[in-house]
């Protein structure tokens, strides 16, 4: 692959028209996934949740068979899975029925996907704090080519971490026609723009739901790599990023 080929947009979209993920390992942190659930055609290949210890980091227990008690986990993997259905999920459980979780519990899951080398994490959640911890393993993550892809703090005036990391995809939402539309904006902390409004996705009782947030525009993203990813196996973030600026669909815009 050359740099060139990244900056071909005819081949981009060729690449986007034809890949469906194939080879492509990509991480779910979360509130854990349904992996059950017959919309995900058992893509979700594995599952783990974060156990906080009373002394001492958290660990990483293996569990058999994927739940999501916030559906929010689940909306994500089927996101991916309708971009690029041959994907290959793996989630960790690091929010609970709270809706909320700890950086400690983050970092300790962050550790862990790095060290699976898995080729893409989809990141729809943040934090304010252990800034430090965060940019530490995210340099770690692009330096052996592991692409972050995280969702912007819903809150307007803020971005939250590892979303706003240089060598992090941050993504802001707004609504689109079409899921695989987006924009991209080069030299904003929030690059890309991707469909996040009145996004439908199955629940783990069966029933469907309406999703809205920049949490669900993040996964849409993740599927769009996962294609690139399948035929650019080497894609770095840095060139992932010069994909999208070459895709989006603000081609007019000055960025």
């Amino acid at each position: 692959m050359t740099f060139d080929q990244i900056l071909d947009r005819d081949r981009l979209r060729e690449c986007l028209e034809t890949g469906t993920g194939k080879g492509v390992r990509v991480g779910i942190l979360d509130s854990g996934v349904a992996s059950g659930l017959p919309e995900l055609n058992g893509r979700v290949v594995s599952n783990y949740e974060v156990v906080e210890r009373r002394h001492g980091k958290p660990s990483i227990s293996k569990l058999e068979e994927g739940k999501d008690v916030i559906e929010h986990g689940t909306a994500c993997a089927y996101i991916i899975h309708q971009h690029a259905p041959d994907a290959e999920m793996h989630s960790i459980r690091v929010i609970g029925a709270s809706h909320s979780s700890t950086s400690q519990k983050l970092l300790a899951a962050l550790e862990f996907a790095v060290e699976q080398k898995w080729d893409i994490l989809n990141l729809s959640l943040g934090t304010e704090s252990s800034y430090e911890q965060l940019a530490r393993l995210a340099d770690q993550a692009y330096y052996q080519g592991m692409i972050w892809i995280a969702a912007k703090d819903n809150k307007r005036n803020k971005v939250g971490y590892p979303a706003g990391l240089a060598s992090v995809v941050g993504v802001d939402m707004d609504f689109f026609e079409q899921p695989s539309q987006f924009r991209f904006h080069a030299g904003k902390v929030i690059e890309v723009e991707a469909c996040g409004v009145y996004v439908d996705a199955p629940t783990s009782n069966g029933g469907w739901q309406q999703f809205t947030g920049t949490s669900f525009a993040c996964p849409q993203v993740t599927g769009i790599a996962a294609r690139l990813r399948e035929h650019f196996p080497d894609l770095t973030p840095f060139q992932l990023k010069a994909a999208l600026a070459s895709l989006r669909e603000n081609q007019d815009s000055p960025d």
